[in-house]
């Protein structure tokens, strides 16, 4: 017969139970570096990897980054000011592809790791995951990935196969590596659907990128961010100058339409990469080189001051996963213009933060250009705090850290 709960005290004493020390994990961040023609500090991997680890170590864990780089990149300038090893990518090779990681990489990576050791590996899509899982695998040393929007160039935005060949390769092969993970982390709801349909066992959990620390660096000041309507209005784009990735050709292409059909403003670019001057040409074709302003790289203050002479950020990207330097721009208070292919759309729309680009054509692009330089100075204000309100609502990294961790300690 169960216990007659009215006969106990309705306050009864708690047993004493002695407190519970935290354990301290000892997190290794893994990065596979492919040859790129962009600085470490335009890599939104690398920016990824360090913010976490920071937040990490802040929070009380040890954590490293771990680079798997060809010989080619070594010479690469870059700032260690995180725990950092540096493996070289060597192994068998298959289409110039490295697929295997030698004994001697798989001592160095897995040296003293133990109980409270877990690795998060970030990239998919990826012939060496394979067998960087096996390895782990052998050792009983657990996982976790984040996809890093790299399962976006397989799947459109129209839930239609867009490289048949890849999304073979990775229903086949690299579903099981992806399976096997302790977790796969998502940055959208958009992409989880991605993962889920190329890997239906996989363990996925939505955990958006982020802009600001509110350990690190305190919850940002409310901008007080003004629009010059006399030079209405400026967009700004700034990224890695990645055509097809960034959707650049489109933004060219649409803003062009947006003059000759009479529209108003001047884009601004500020971008890494050799790109560069076949984005120049199209600009030159197109005849809107006297309103369109092409610039190099630039981070940190630098980059804060240009944007603080724009009106919109926009990007309409083909592939990609809640874009960083979209919620940088939104957390200083400048209005979005962006794909659906960004994973912001649905934020966007709930806090009327900016314009969602329909379709990943000319004229979706130019109909936004358009309809965002007829909006009034009241509606603007609207969208720049709508901005700031997402990039501060999504964008912290203390509680996405905090998330992952959850997620490291899960069985």
């Amino acid at each position: 017969m169960g216990a007659d709960l009215l006969s106990e005290p309705r306050f009864a004493p708690k047993a004493w139970v002695p407190a519970v020390t935290r354990r301290r994990l000892d997190i290794r961040h893994v990065v596979i570096d492919d040859i790129s023609p962009h600085p470490s500090a335009a890599n939104g991997i690398h920016h990824v990897a360090r913010r976490l680890a920071r937040e990490q170590i802040a929070a009380g864990d040890d954590a490293r980054i771990i680079f798997l780089r060809q010989h080619k990149m070594a010479g690469e300038t870059e700032s260690f000011d995180l725990p950092t090893l540096i493996l070289p990518l060597d192994g068998p090779r298959i289409m110039g592809h490295v697929v295997g990681v030698v004994p001697q990489v798989v001592s160095a990576l897995t040296a003293g790791a133990g109980p409270d050791t877990i690795f998060h590996i970030h990239t998919a899509r990826q012939p060496l995951l394979l067998s960087l899982v096996r390895a782990l695998n052998r050792r009983g040393l657990p996982f976790g990935i984040t996809i890093h929007g790299r399962y976006s160039h397989v799947i459109d935005g129209n839930d239609g196969v867009a490289n048949w060949k890849s999304a073979l390769y990775l229903r086949l092969v690299e579903r099981w590596a992806i399976e096997q993970a302790r977790f796969v982390q998502a940055v959208s709801s958009a992409e989880a659907a991605v993962i889920r349909r190329l890997a239906p066992r996989a363990r996925i959990c939505v955990i958006p990128n982020a802009a600001y620390s509110s350990t690190l660096d305190g919850r940002p000041a409310v901008p007080r961010r003004t629009a010059s309507f006399a030079a209405f209005p400026t967009f700004g784009f700034c990224g890695r100058y990645e055509i097809v990735h960034k959707g650049l050709d489109l933004l060219i292409e649409g803003f062009a339409l947006h003059r000759r059909e009479g529209g108003a403003g001047r884009l601004v670019m500020i971008g890494t990469g050799p790109a560069r001057d076949i984005i120049a040409a199209m600009v030159n074709t197109s005849g809107i080189a006297d309103a369109v302003e092409i610039h190099g790289p630039c981070f940190g203050a630098e980059k804060q001051r240009k944007m603080q002479d724009w009106d919109f950020f926009v990007q309409p990207s083909r592939f990609d996963g809640v874009p960083i330097a979209a919620l940088e721009a939104a957390l200083t208070g400048l209005p979005l213009i962006v794909s659906t292919e960004t994973g912001l759309a649905q934020s966007i729309e709930v806090a009327d933060a900016g314009i969602v680009i329909r379709s990943l054509t000319a004229r979706a692009v130019a109909t936004a250009f358009a309809e965002a330089a007829a909006i009034s100075t009241h509606d603007w204000d609207g969208m720049a705090a709508g901005a700031y309100a997402v990039a501060t609502a999504i964008g912290d990294w203390t509680p996405i850290a905090a998330s992952l961790r959850k997620l490291y300690v899960s069985a």
